[in-house]
């Protein structure tokens, strides 16, 4: 585990004085949430400083959402894909953790902002990192979601990356990061997914259908609407490239 304590400057308002930068490599989903979890319940009690981690999984996981049914992820065919299972402290719908690198922020919640302020400000961050590797024609989403709409539909509505809410991060329109967050009192806990390269849309092979040709619709669908950092950069990207240029944008 790599762990670096930054001096904040311009980040001041977001991060306070100090935070940490930590690298944990690669784990299961449920050390992974177990991480997050417990940071943040340490920054709570004042027992450790805010955090910006960034963080991959090994083996790859289906991550559910906070007040997802279970039911809605068939556990046999993950088991045969060799998909681990875990649930998430946040909301949102289902994520399946593949060719990526996930990120969490856990921060006391500063004087005059609010949880979308804080949602803004990450994903400048990580706007700003992307297009220092060289992505183009990325930016944030201009409208949002009619989740009333989008939920009508039970396949539709099961993977995270079939909606977009007001500054996600998108490339030709279509999702490039999924984020989600909880708010502990006063700390708060916000965590995504950053697609390098495919793998995510597996998801499809997963999620309880009523027929192979729902399945195929959902896998059309996922397709059509998210993107990777590879596709807006045209090139070899990874997950040391995409921390790298993360943790400079934090110094």
């Amino acid at each position: 585990m790599e762990n670096q304590l930054l001096n904040t400057n311009e980040l001041t308002s977001l991060f306070g004085e100090k935070f940490e930068f930590i690298d944990t490599g690669f784990s299961t989903g449920q050390f992974n949430m177990d991480f997050d979890v417990l940071r943040t319940k340490e920054v709570a009690e004042g027992k450790a400083l805010p955090m910006f981690r960034v963080y991959g999984w090994k083996p790859w996981a289906v991550s559910l959402g906070y007040n997802q049914r279970a039911e809605e992820i068939d556990e046999k065919l993950c088991k045969e894909k060799g998909f681990d299972i875990v649930r998430r402290p946040t909301g949102g719908r289902a994520v399946l953790h593949a060719n990526e690198i996930t990120y969490s922020v856990v921060v006391n919640l500063p004087d005059g902002l609010t949880i979308h302020d804080i949602y803004r400000e990450i994903h400048t961050i990580l706007l700003k990192a992307f297009i220092s590797m060289g992505c183009k024609n990325i930016g944030f989403e201009k409208s949002q979601t009619d989740f009333r709409e989008h939920y009508k539909s039970q396949e539709m509505s099961v993977s995270c990356f079939t909606s977009s809410a007001r500054y996600e991060i998108e490339y030709e329109s279509r999702k490039v990061v999924g984020s989600a967050q909880r708010l502990y009192g006063k700390t708060l806990l916000q965590h995504g997914s950053i697609l390098i390269s495919k793998g995510h849309e597996q998801i499809a092979d997963v999620i309880q259908t009523k027929s192979e040709a729902e399945r195929k619709k959902l896998s059309r669908y996922l397709f059509n609407h998210s993107a990777t950092l590879e596709e807006s950069s045209n090139g070899n990207l990874n997950y040391d490239v995409a921390k790298e240029h993360i943790f400079n944008l934090l110094k």
